[in-house]
């Protein structure tokens, strides 16, 4: 393990050797970042497919958890449970 790890850390180094110190804080910044939105869009993806699982229309609960919160329209999914509705 110690071996992959060192070896791991020389890919990066020469990845990342013609940059500035500054220019690999911002682009792990921009990583970080990007990383943030895919979890916060799978989350909403995940209250797409509950919304639609359970006969509910899966563009007012996109909408609501774009404003309030993805894990929070889980919830309120799970409380409401199937649509009666047709």
């Amino acid at each position: 393990m110690e071996n992959f790890m060192e070896s791991l850390q020389e890919m990066f180094a020469g990845l990342f050797a013609g940059l500035s110190g500054v220019a690999v804080g911002l682009l792990a910044v921009a990583v970080g970042v990007l990383s943030l939105l895919l979890v916060y869009l799978v989350r909403i993806h995940i209250a797409y497919r509950m919304a639609k699982n359970r006969h509910r229309d899966p563009l007012g609960w996109v909408l609501l958890s774009l404003l309030v919160s993805p894990l929070l329209t889980w919830i309120i999914l799970l409380i409401a449970g199937d649509s009666t509705n047709g």
